[in-house]
């Protein structure tokens, strides 16, 4: 299973960038911070998720900046992990099985 991270810096211009380098290294999983996106419908966030991937986030509700994404293979089983109310930073949880 190939797993990546990155701090994109905001979405805003790099959603092409982002699916590319998934499809390109064949991700399995790709968690990114610092999104910046808005809510879990942002055009930004799904134009980053290739065909066949999908994403779990975190979108910052408040304030600038923020925000985290974890993008999978479709035919990885994913089920959320609940985490403590969080005020001051977004996080996301998940428990990924095939």
């Amino acid at each position: 299973m190939l797993i990546d991270w990155l701090n994109v810096q905001s979405l805003t211009n790099k959603p092409f960038i982002v699916s590319d380098i998934i499809t390109e290294r064949s991700l399995d999983v790709f968690a990114l911070t610092q999104t910046w996106h808005t809510d879990s419908n942002d055009v930004r966030l799904r134009l980053a998720t290739p065909d066949g991937y999908a994403v779990v986030d975190a979108a910052r509700q408040h304030g600038r900046g923020g925000g985290v994404a974890v993008i999978y293979r479709k035919h990885l089983r994913c089920s959320g992990v609940s985490l403590p109310a969080l005020t001051t930073f977004e996080a996301v949880c998940v428990r990924l099985t095939t």
